[in-house]
């Protein structure tokens, strides 16, 4: 060509036609990008569920016990909606699901995963010390891939629009790379926000699990603690071997309770009371007992900035997350080593807080613990605080100590930042919310045990279990207070109505019907001057808001021994303000 058309003309028509392709082909890739990354995270999200059924019914599975197999599916239909659920032996014999649907041939042999149209399937073995006992399979619906490929046209349109105006205008360097860096820029966050909400739906499927498993387990575990320290309260003097068997019984069961609690804790549903505490002292008044855990190879110690600001957190709590980090620690220094505690004030400002989504800008109180162990890998520590993730041997842990940490931080509206570099040590530090209320005076100590006219206090139990029911009348009678039981809140009302002389009432707070919140607000309009304690292993909604107690409640936690109730009914009896 020649004339009017210059060579200018062509190159800028080839340079134009070759963007205008270009960005098509790059909507295209961008839309199957995202439409991969959709697939990937409700596979992911499938996968964490079956994976949580998986290790919720291993113990059915191995005692075939197909009920309680059916009422975990069935826990996990009602709260995560997925579409089919089913539970299979070694045989391939469906021994649980809710719907009637069985796996063609094609499906059994799939070791993880299979994609199909609007859907998602996963499996997920169930295995028991290292022997597969079956296999989980779940499916879940997706959103329909027309209605997801829709939303691609009309963006990938107005881009083709856009970077077409930008080559007739002669596609402007500086403004290319300008949009270049906020194309980047909006990618990571998208990763990043896509990251926090499969983190998420996963902390949300196993709290789930574990706060419906909690009430039962607690429960159980009550009845067993509480007639284990009945019987060793009163038979001090027995059988020195009979004793021993139930000193190492008891031992097995707060285990077990120290479990749960820690299910609790990383799933943020345990009841906490935060206080406005003095830090700087009570890691102080901690160094001895941590120079007695950690054993004469590790050097302890403690460093204070001066000024130290007062804390809002529950100090027992705390106290007992640094002991899990020292113990860390101590695992990570097998041949010895230095541990530092320092407390210090810090502020995070609105950079700090942007660059982690979960955090609020302010003044905090910080606890650093360092060790000067063997450090933590770099592709592992952004796992570290994940239930259940430890590289430790098999039987060496659980998994749940740096979990139960993060969930109690965060549940107190803290942070953690945990710092680490191979054959140096690693540093977690704890960011705790400052207190703004005035120095707290110290709190009087009720000093009561077996005070004259004791028995005259009647106390009204309410427990619709049997068996920690009957264990609480045990333990107040072995208290010295006379006790009236009831099996549930009409019971209860009516047992006030008999008993003028009923000056507290211990009462369950997960009870059919009528739970205990309402049946303290019942009873108190009757007899204003009633005193209230509840006992409770799962806490959620009733008396704990956000996390924390209610003001002015008194708590005994399942499982709890004779002393731990006495002490908790001394400080409400002693509550002239409360309940």
């Amino acid at each position: 060509m020649s004339g009017p058309f210059r060579v200018s003309d062509r190159l800028r028509l080839v340079f134009i036609l070759a963007s205008v392709l270009t960005l098509l082909a790059a909507s295209v890739a961008v839309a199957l990008y995202d439409e991969n990354q959709y697939r990937l995270q409700s596979t992911e999200a499938a996968n964490v569920q079956a994976r949580v059924l998986a290790d919720t019914v291993t113990a059915a599975l191995a005692f075939g016990d197909h009920d309680a197999l059916q009422e975990y599916v069935d826990a996990l239909r009602a709260n995560n909606g997925v579409d089919a659920v089913g539970v299979f032996d070694n045989q391939g014999r469906r021994v649980a699901s809710f719907t009637r649907s069985q796996l063609a041939d094609r499906l059994s042999q799939v070791k993880t995963s299979v994609t199909a149209p609007d859907q998602v399937i996963v499996f997920a073995p169930v295995e028991q010390g290292g022997v597969r006992l079956g296999t989980v399979y779940l499916r879940d619906r997706t959103e329909p891939a027309p209605r997801r490929l829709s939303r691609y046209v009309a963006p990938g349109f107005l881009v083709v629009m856009a970077l077409l105006m930008f080559a007739v205008m002669g596609l402007d360097a500086r403004a290319l790379r300008i949009a270049n860096r906020e194309l980047q820029t909006e990618i990571e966050e998208r990763e990043k926000v896509e990251a926090a909400l499969r983190q998420s739906q996963k902390m949300e499927a196993i709290g789930r699990l574990t706060g419906g498993i909690a009430h039962d387990f607690n429960n159980m575990l009550g009845i067993v603690m509480g007639n284990l320290d009945l019987l060793l309260r009163r038979f001090q003097d027995g059988d020195p071997k009979l004793v021993r068997l139930a000193d190492h019984a008891m031992e097995g069961a707060k285990r077990a309770a120290a479990l749960t609690q820690r299910l609790l804790a990383f799933s943020r549903l345990q009841p906490l009371r935060p206080t406005s505490a003095d830090i700087a002292k009570a890691v102080t008044d901690m160094t001895d007992l941590l120079r007695r855990t950690l054993g004469e190879t590790v050097a302890v110690e403690t460093v204070s900035a001066g000024g130290l600001w007062r804390a809002h957190i529950d100090l027992p709590q705390l106290e007992t997350a640094i002991v899990n980090l020292a113990i860390n620690s101590r695992d990570a220094m097998p041949g010895g080593g230095k541990l530092t505690l320092e407390t210090g004030n810090a502020y995070l400002d609105r950079a700090y807080a942007d660059a982690d989504e979960d955090v609020t800008p302010g003044q905090y109180v910080m606890v650093a613990i360092t060790d000067t162990g063997a450090g933590i890998p770099a592709d592992v520590i952004g796992q570290v605080f994940e239930p259940f993730f430890t590289t430790k041997p098999t039987g060496m842990g659980t998994g749940l100590g740096l979990s139960q940490v993060h969930g109690f931080i965060k549940q107190s509206g803290g942070h953690v930042r945990i710092y680490s570099e191979v054959g140096v040590g690693t540093t977690v530090k704890l960011y705790l919310p400052r207190s703004q209320a005035d120095v707290a005076k110290p709190a009087a100590v009720a000093m009561r045990s077996q005070a004259p006219g004791r028995r005259d206090l009647t106390v009204l139990v309410v427990e619709d279990e049997v068996g920690v029911r009957d264990f609480a009348v045990e333990a107040l009678t072995e208290l010295g207070f006379d006790v009236i039981a009831a099996d549930g809140a009409k019971m209860a009302l009516e047992q006030l109505d008999l008993h003028p002389e009923v000056a507290l009432m211990l009462t369950d707070v997960v009870m059919p019907e009528i739970n205990g919140r309402v049946l303290a607000e019942q009873a108190r309009k009757r007899r204003p001057a009633l005193k209230v304690v509840f006992m409770t292993g799962y806490t959620r909604n009733a008396i704990v808001h956000n996390g924390v107690l209610d003001a002015g409640t008194h708590l005994v936690s399942k499982p709890f021994t004779v002393a731990q109730l006495g002490a908790e009914l001394d400080a409400t009896l002693a509550d002239k303000g409360g309940a």
